[in-house]
């Protein structure tokens, strides 16, 4: 089972650890970890694997993803949050160092958590239709981002509050790392509420973050537009066009997210490096 998909960003490493840990995963166990590489040329993947196997990692496939090719390596280890930011950070040295174009992080797989969850997935399904999305919202204000996102994924398929399901599934999905699943349900929540203004809010910052800075400044704006009081709506619109380069829009902005809220320390610190 793999517990999140790329995870390779220290806050994500950080919250898939306590949400493991929250769930009774030993990090003292070694278990199997999945190392991703990708790059346009497959003969440079070729090298770069032998240069992983000398370091005890083993091969266990090249696949094409659209344009590009990605070597996936594993090895059985031990790591906690730290340790795995760790050999993240090594890996990405190396793949650099090797002109390998991403690392593109890991994935945890375990058969002993797939039994583990598979019980849960049974509870899940004995839970009555009335309780079932009470109990996801439970899990969720726990952080128990794991459990909540199986019980939101029953609520989806018995059609339960959908709007609500898919965002807040798709929020779990941001915090385990699973970015695509989290955009897909966000869009969905917005497909069945277009004037959600956090899942506007949400997948904005996801694309920011995946520096799809074209797509997050819709985003944004579709976000303020929700709710023209948003400090923070405008704020990240402001920081999203200074990364397209768009200087006087990202000031105009800015000025718009303190006049709002003069107390918005991150708008005061874009505004500075903006003058």
């Amino acid at each position: 089972m793999s517990f999140s998909q790329r995870c390779n960003h220290a806050n994500e490493i950080q919250t898939l650890y306590s949400q493991l840990v929250a769930t009774g995963f030993d990090t003292k166990k070694p278990i199997s970890y999945h190392y991703f590489f990708i790059d346009n040329d497959p003969q440079a993947l070729v090298l770069f694997k032998e240069l992983l196997l000398k370091q005890n990692y083993r091969f266990v496939n090249t696949s094409k993803k659209g344009d590009k090719y990605q070597l996936e390596v594993e090895k059985t280890e031990a790591l906690n949050a730290e340790s795995a930011m760790q050999v993240g950070k090594t890996l990405n040295q190396l793949a650099k160092a090797n002109n390998i174009d991403i690392f593109d992080g890991f994935e945890l797989k375990s058969e002993e958590k797939e039994e583990s969850f598979a019980d849960f997935k049974e509870e899940v399904e004995q839970i009555p239709v009335l309780e079932l999305f009470k109990k996801g919202i439970e899990l969720y204000d726990k952080k128990n981002d794991l459990k909540a996102l199986i019980v939101f994924d029953r609520c989806i398929k018995l059609g339960i509050n959908s709007e609500m399901s898919y965002y807040k599934r798709g929020n779990c999905k941001t915090s385990l790392g699973q970015i695509t699943g989290a955009i897909d349900d966000l869009e969905n929540t917005l497909r069945l509420n277009p004037k959600h203004y956090e899942a506007s809010f949400n997948l904005g910052g996801l694309y920011f973050d995946g520096a799809n800075y074209e797509k997050a400044a819709t985003y944004y704006q579709k976000a303020i537009l929700l709710n023209p009081r948003s400090d923070n709506g405008f704020y990240r619109l402001a920081a999203t066009y200074q990364k397209m380069g768009m200087k006087n829009a990202a000031l105009q902005n800015c000025q718009k997210s303190l006049q709002i809220n003069p107390n918005n320390s991150y708008a005061k610190e874009l505004i500075g490096s903006l003058k």
